[in-house]
């Protein structure tokens, strides 16, 4: 062995139970320096078959890592040579002395003139006849199963000439019967009826989309599914999160790949993109905004249902990517999970608009674009919205019962809208062939031939060299920056606004500026009228309480 697999332990767990666990540490092949990854494995006794097995290592929860094949190899390597347990793991074996060099080392007391002393050249000769003593040359790498001396009739003769053309040397000691299949062929023959190529022709796409429809590689089991959602609770900050959501269609883009799907037929090639994440990591004023209100907004909420429920200790708790165990290519990343204790279990989805940030609910649902629509005085999220196929996906995916749909504004006044949406069954009868033919028809597609992928690339460079081409030739002018940017938005903080919710305020820690509806001052609190009174933001608190946490412990 390398010496790649360390402290390998067995435990039988009881003599009555049919299956047993198998441990080890695994040095990685490449960085030595750093920790070993802990592998482990479980095997039924008797017939020694894998139930399951895991490594920390990044690919360790789809239990296809070769960490798991090296323990593998370890153990049946162990099993094959019948090595027993090392001395210090048996009891009284520790730290005594080899019985052998003793009985070597120790004689019977001889008179002096009975001793016979040897000169050094007769000593040297005698030592090179000695062939007791084990050289490296006699070393024979091979099992002790495999060191026994085989016949030659033992071989395979003819599977042996086939796979060398005749060329194999142990051939020329036996008399074999001929072969018509090996008989030289004629040259003319295989001119005719015969092409002669030196390698396999690449498969072509149809192929291509038959062999990976058929492997079923992205099965995903129970424990698989929540181990991903315990190690991704962080989302886009997770590159675990980010990994598993290449080529899985998610609950956010469900709705828009689904109405892309028309007749049988994808129409377009954005929606692949998106899928595939050839656009990258989306970055813009509404995604910041909405990332910075979503810890108020929770809070806001659980305040809501706590009152609603009166008091019934609802909790709202972070949860990462949820994988279908029947489908492994959709996906979902709720926001939250709630608990309560009369309502059950189930889920939270927040949205903070950002261009009707400062609007009322009632305001919010006449805009264009909104998610709500008013029906007999009654506002409630549009079926036709993605966002109504987001929260069904989600539902679906989790298999909780409802889904609280939670609208924030910072409107001073009703600013808040709460609905609870169960899962509609119907719906998803509708949705889910358009999700599978999305899949089968656009997503397997583009990892067979890479045909987005160029085009993104052609027109992200084209898109490229026109601005640059703008920029040459346009004149040269001055582009005005905000003085006092916004910490969370980017937009100017001004001196003396004219509207009372353009007022901002300033950290005294990091010198950044904030509006007050960013960071959820109202104007009306305390510490603004008093004369020596500092605010430190959100980022600057937590580094705060995080020195005193480390200054305690």
């Amino acid at each position: 062995m390398s010496g790649h697999v360390q402290s390998v332990q067995y435990h039988g767990i009881n003599p009555k139970i049919c299956y047993c666990f198998v441990r080890g540490k695994v040095v990685p092949q490449v960085k030595l320096s750093e920790s070993a990854y802990s592998t482990w494995l479980v095997l039924l006794k008797e017939t020694g078959r894998i139930c399951t097995a895991e490594c920390n290592c990044c690919v360790g929860v789809q239990a296809t890592c070769k960490h798991i094949a090296a323990l593998l190899f370890a153990v049946a390597e162990v099993v094959e040579e019948g090595r027993n347990a090392s001395c210090t793991s048996q009891p009284k074996a520790w730290g005594l002395p080899p019985k052998k060099r003793m009985k070597e080392a120790l004689h019977q007391p001889q008179f002096a003139e009975n001793i016979k002393v040897v000169a050094m050249k007769e000593d040297v000769m005698h030592q090179e006849l000695d062939n007791s003593r084990p050289y490296r040359s006699n070393f024979d790498p091979r099992l002790h199963c495999h060191r026994a001396r085989r016949n030659i009739n033992d071989f395979d003769l003819d599977w042996l000439a086939s796979i060398t053309n005749g060329n194999c040397g142990l051939l020329a000691y036996t008399k074999r019967e001929p072969n018509e299949l090996q008989s030289t062929p004629n040259i003319s023959e295989v001119d005719r009826y015969e092409e002669v190529v030196s390698c396999d022709f690449p498969l072509t796409v149809a192929e291509a989309l038959q062999d990976l429809s058929d492997i079923q590689l992205m099965e995903i089991s129970t424990h698989q599914q929540q181990v991903i959602i315990r190690e991704t609770k962080q989302q886009a900050k997770s590159n675990l999160w980010k990994k598993h959501r290449v080529g899985r269609i998610t609950a956010s883009v469900a709705g828009d790949c689904a109405a892309a799907v028309r007749n049988g037929t994808i129409h377009g090639h954005s929606q692949v993109a998106r899928v595939m994440g050839y656009y990258g990591s989306a970055s813009s004023s509404a995604l910041q905004w909405g990332k910075s209100q979503e810890k108020v907004a929770v809070k806001q909420y659980t305040a809501y249902h706590r009152l609603k429920c009166k008091n019934s200790n609802t909790k709202c708790e972070d949860t990462g990517l949820w994988i279908s165990t029947k489908f492994p290519y959709i996906a979902a990343s709720p926001d939250a999970i709630v608990t309560c204790r009369y309502c059950g279990e189930g889920l939270l989805e927040v949205k903070n608009p950002y261009t009707q940030r400062r609007s009322t609910i009632t305001e919010y649902v006449t805009q264009k674009g909104s998610c709500l629509v008013s029906e007999n005085g009654t506002n409630h999220l549009n079926r036709r919205h993605p966002y109504f196929a987001q929260v069904q996906l989600q539902l679906w995916v989790s298999g909780k019962k409802w889904c609280d749909f939670v609208v924030r504004t910072i409107a001073k006044v009703n600013n808040l809208h709460v609905e609870r949406i169960l899962l509609d069954d119907q719906y998803m009868e509708n949705i889910l062939p358009k999700i599978h033919t999305f899949f089968h028809k656009g997503i397997v597609s583009e990892f067979a031939s890479g045909r987005v992928k160029d085009i993104v690339i052609n027109n992200s460079v084209q898109k490229t060299m026109k601005s640059m081409l703008e920029k040459l030739d346009a004149p040269a002018r001055t582009i005005k920056e905000a003085n006092f940017p916004c910490g969370i938005c980017n937009d100017e903080c001004e001196e003396s606004p004219h509207d009372e919710d353009k007022n901002s305020i300033g950290c005294d820690s990091c010198d950044r500026w904030f509006h007050y509806f960013c960071v959820g001052i109202h104007g009306e609190e305390p510490f603004l009228r008093r004369r020596k009174s500092s605010w430190k933001c959100n980022t600057c608190s937590s580094k705060l309480k995080a020195c005193k946490r480390t200054r305690q412990v």
